[in-house]
């Protein structure tokens, strides 16, 4: 590859502030809100137009149950139940149940887009948008700059302490920070919202996906295993949040892979909507397609420590403990879905779309209510002011399967926007938070 040589440049700086957090996901929107609470100057830097990560851009409308496994204690609360209270009041929350995996809600994307507007202009952050972080600036094991481009040019944001809440690990790599991935990502998926699809529902009784899937082949459609969901968008219209096919092979942290991977979600949408126009009703439509690729996994930090399966699956308790969870190890591969759920069952369903259930553990009376996760997941090795957030946590394949959704994520931005705070305000170095005193300011 040739190379062009890039004249030396003094860069403007476009804020000084307490903390400077990239990624402007629900994660790091709370990180960004907490701190902000505990009386941090914050700044927030988002790539896409909208707030909200998967939940917004991404058209990714579903947060998993607040409750344990029995459904009986709330152990999920902050600014993901806030978020979802202020969504009640204007109806644009849909309670839901799901045989196997028990309660979940179905929100509006973009009334919560709206919604996190309103969080982060009360707290007075500083916000960023349609922002990059392209470089850092590192003196030791201190990050003292992160370096964006927008529409504005090329400007840095100089801080005390920073969260990298990107997903990709765009500062924390740039910094020079150790990261790793997997040799297999976790696929993506690419979602629409269309019109008329309740009307062809009610009119034949049965599933969409049913009707059309016998004329894949002749639209190009992917694989069974890859099927469309159809979701509820709660709304006052005919309008559907279609999930795309699950896209194998792409990395969403390289350029051209996530070009194309959105390119090709455009095209399967085409495709199905063509197939239903044929076969079904010729009065379907895009309403809508997401801002955002709908990415499970990348990069990961390596961190103080690894969250473990193991660990994960039995409820293992951490001194440190941040988040608590009850989404099941859910790894999706070329082969199929795995599901393994802390009552020791498992759920496989294979490339064909047949599903098979067996046990991982012998059927016990005593079954972990909900599992945790530990601060040191957030802490990258050697870093004295730059935390992590969200599915940059590290964490094993089979375990990070099982944390990654936004419920659980939410919780680790929070936990690392206080953390921030408590670091600055003792001024000590962020591993050295006394683990009871962030657990006792998270749950106040």
């Amino acid at each position: 590859m040739s190379k062009i040589h890039e004249p030396a440049r003094e860069t403007p700086v476009a804020y000084d502030c307490d903390l400077c957090i990239i990624g402007g996901s629900c994660t790091g929107v709370f990180a960004a809100v907490r701190a902000a609470r505990l009386g941090l100057s914050v700044a927030l830097v988002e790539q896409n137009i909208l707030l909200g990560g998967m939940a917004t851009a991404a058209q990714v409308n579903e947060w998993h149950s607040l409750h344990d496994a029995a459904s009986q204690e709330q152990i999920i609360g902050g600014l993901t139940a806030e978020m979802l209270g202020r969504l009640r009041l204007r109806n644009m929350v849909k309670d839901q149940h799901r045989q196997h995996r028990g309660p979940y809600f179905l929100f509006n994307s973009a009334e919560m887009a709206l919604e996190l507007d309103r969080l982060v202009q009360e707290n007075n952050i500083r916000l960023f948008l349609k922002a990059s972080c392209v470089a850092a600036v590192r003196d030791g094991n201190c990050v003292r700059a992160a370096i964006l481009e927008d529409k504005s040019g090329r400007r840095a944001i100089t801080a005390r302490m920073f969260i990298d809440a990107s997903g990709d690990g765009d500062l924390l790599r740039r910094a020079g920070f150790s990261a790793w991935t997997n040799e297999v990502l976790q696929p993506a998926n690419y979602q629409m919202l269309a019109s008329g699809l309740e009307k062809i529902i009610k009119k034949t009784g049965q599933g969409i996906w049913a009707q059309v899937k016998h004329r894949m082949a002749d639209f190009d459609y992917p694989a069974a295993n890859s099927a469309p969901w159809i979701n509820l968008y709660p709304d006052y219209a005919d309008v559907k949040n279609v999930y795309g096919p699950r896209f194998n092979g792409y990395d969403a942290s390289d350029a051209d892979q996530l070009t194309a991977a959105i390119l090709e979600g455009r095209r399967c949408h085409g495709a199905l909507l063509d197939m239903i126009r044929q076969e079904l009703s010729p009065e379907v439509a895009v309403v809508a397609f997401a801002h955002a690729l709908g990415v499970r996994e990348t990069w990961h930090a390596r961190c103080l420590h690894r969250l473990t399966a193991d660990e994960l699956l039995n409820g293992s308790p951490f001194p440190d403990t941040i988040a608590r969870g009850t989404y099941p190890v859910d790894v999706h591969s070329p082969e199929g879905t795995l599901l393994r759920y802390l009552d020791g069952r498992e759920e496989v369903i294979t490339k064909d779309g047949s599903v098979h259930w067996r046990r991982w553990r012998e059927t016990s009376t005593t079954n972990p209510l909900y599992y945790r996760i530990p601060y040191r997941c957030l802490l990258p090795e050697e870093s004295e002011n730059l935390l992590v957030a969200g599915r940059l946590l590290d964490a094993d394949r089979e375990a990070f399967g099982g944390v990654r959704v936004m419920v659980n994520m939410n919780q680790t931005g929070e936990a690392a926007g206080t953390a921030a705070a408590l670091a600055l305000k003792n001024q000590i170095l962020i591993a050295r938070v006394d683990p009871a005193l962030l657990q006792r300011s998270l749950a106040d």
